[in-house]
């Protein structure tokens, strides 16, 4: 009788993977699954973890680490189910730029007057009392904010008003640094300011 016959059965396993879209240039992401296999992916297109899992076995994909340079969020679609026979390519991963606000804070303002700021060129906004202000339209982070005046209070109201610091790129945060000074012009009797 032959009995030393020896039959070894082993599990397939598959790879899994997906694809990356909204990486801004020279950042990236470090994706994992089921809480290790981490990968680095710098660029949009196609990824895959280079450890397989065994069919029928559970999978999850997420974000251990979101791009900083600039600031973004990466989200995980289609990061989770069974292997089914087949290599996983439907893992989603769509990053999006972090966008803040710029403003600051008015001061010296008459009351009743108003003074018109502009971002950038646009994004005009009107201020009628002295406070804190923000422009409505987000910048994406590392993009350069310019802020300006494009209307002073008016003639009957004799004041002029100035930015400082007024212009510098975005670095993660809102920025409320930006300083509108008015005051009132000084006309003296003999006809000079």
């Amino acid at each position: 009788n032959v009995t030393n016959v020896v039959v070894t059965c082993t599990t397939t396993t598959y790879t899994i993977g997906g694809s990356v879209s909204g990486l801004a240039a020279g950042n990236s992401v470090v994706l994992q699954y089921n809480g290790g296999n981490d990968l680095s992916v710098g660029a949009d297109g196609a990824f895959t973890f280079s450890t397989s899992i065994a069919d029928g076995a559970t999978f999850t994909v997420t974000v251990l680490t979101q791009p900083t340079a600039p600031n973004q969020t990466c989200v995980v679609t289609n990061g989770s189910g069974n292997v089914g026979g087949a290599n996983v390519v439907t893992v989603v991963v769509t990053c999006t730029t972090s966008t803040y606000l710029v403003g600051g804070s008015v001061s010296g303002l008459d009351v009743g007057a108003s003074v018109s700021l502009q971002n950038n060129g646009g994004d005009t906004l009107v201020r009628s009392s002295d406070g804190v202000f923000a422009f409505l339209t987000p910048l994406i982070d590392e993009s350069a904010y310019a802020v300006t005046i494009s209307a002073q209070p008016a003639a009957v109201f004799d004041q002029t008003c100035q930015v400082q610091l007024g212009s510098g790129t975005v670095a993660g945060s809102n920025v409320t640094t930006v300083q509108v000074l008015c005051q009132d012009n000084q006309i003296f009797g003999n006809g000079f300011e």
